[in-house]
């Protein structure tokens, strides 16, 4: 099963599930190996999907057009407008 357009929540649950079946026990040896196969990949689809997200995180806090990262100083002219925030 080709793993590519598994969604992170999607792929989490999953990897849910194979650990559920493996810590509840009767299981076979060669479904208890074929669980943890499937779960091993699983972990390796959501790193790779998590390490894409720091990625793009870390590209969007770099970009030069001025909406990366702000410096804090004591009087706050960083904070964004807060008169339009609900709480």
């Amino acid at each position: 099963m080709s793993l590519s357009p598994l969604s992170f929540e999607a792929a989490l649950q999953q990897l849910e599930a194979c650990v559920s079946a493996l810590e509840e026990g009767g299981l076979t040896l060669e479904e208890a190996l074929a669980r943890f196969e499937e779960g091993m990949r699983l972990v390796a689809h959501c790193n790779s999907l998590l390490d894409a997200a720091d990625l793009r995180i870390t590209q969007l806090l770099q970009e030069p057009d001025g909406a990366g990262p702000c410096e804090a100083t004591d009087d706050d002219s960083c904070a964004a407008d807060t008169d339009d925030v609900p709480f």
